[in-house]
């Protein structure tokens, strides 16, 4: 039996990845899918101090207080800047990081560098007018449980130390190619990463679905996911 930890993207909570946490609980797995402060069921707790640094502390506390080893860690999109911070301080529980068309960040890097220029140059304007200043407002047309995101999340430098034994850890890329025009936000951050996997060395594997993927092809995701366990 194998342990995944599994983090959504911005704007949800672990519930948006059940789809797959499902597939894998019912092929004999233990997964966790930690809700990130602020988001999800822990909506009421959003607030304008939260940061990247907060939501790495989600994390490590699951780690900790679940008493997790041996882990593959799993995170989707905005939270590929989590997982590379989580790996870094505690290679020890980690066996396998897997990015799910996620940021791949390096030393100093916020989310806001990887994503394109021309979609980062509206946010700021957008968080004013409809975030009071600290809110990353969600799109809410096709699913009612999004929440805001906060924004000094994104604009937060991940801090990274090349921590040799981190450096050690098998890694994942897991790539989608079809991406539509709802997806704005990740396909620079997502060639980027892909394009760092191949440049590292690691296992890539493609899926043609959108960047939604969680959600569009839970099976081929919980597939990938079981053959690495």
């Amino acid at each position: 039996m194998a342990t995944f930890v599994i983090l959504s993207g911005a704007f949800a909570g672990g519930y948006y990845m059940k789809k797959v946490a499902d597939r894998l609980r019912q092929a004999g797995h233990e997964v966790f899918t930690p809700t990130y402060t602020g988001l999800g069921e822990r909506s009421h707790l959003l607030n304008r101090d939260i940061d990247l640094e907060t939501h790495i502390q989600d994390v490590l506390q699951v780690l900790k207080y679940e008493a997790l080893t041996d882990v593959l860690l799993v995170g989707k999109s905005y939270s590929g800047m989590v997982i590379s911070a989580v790996v870094d301080r505690v290679p020890e529980r980690i066996r396998h990081v897997i990015y799910l068309d996620a940021a791949v960040p390096v030393d100093g890097q916020c989310l806001l560098d990887l994503i394109d220029a021309d979609i980062v140059a509206g946010l700021p304007q957008a968080v004013q007018a409809y975030g009071d200043g600290w809110r990353l407002p969600a799109n809410r047309e096709e699913e009612q449980r999004l929440t805001d995101h906060p924004w000094k999340t994104a604009i937060q430098p991940v801090r990274l130390t090349s921590n040799p034994a981190a450096e050690q850890i098998p890694c994942t890329y897991i790539y989608c190619t079809a991406k539509g025009p709802q997806d704005i936000a990740s396909p620079e951050m997502t060639r980027a990463g892909v394009a760092l996997a191949k440049a590292r060395g690691w296992n890539i594997y493609e899926i043609d679905a959108s960047h939604d993927v969680e959600q569009e092809k839970p099976e081929e995701v919980a597939r990938i996911l079981l053959g690495l366990a």
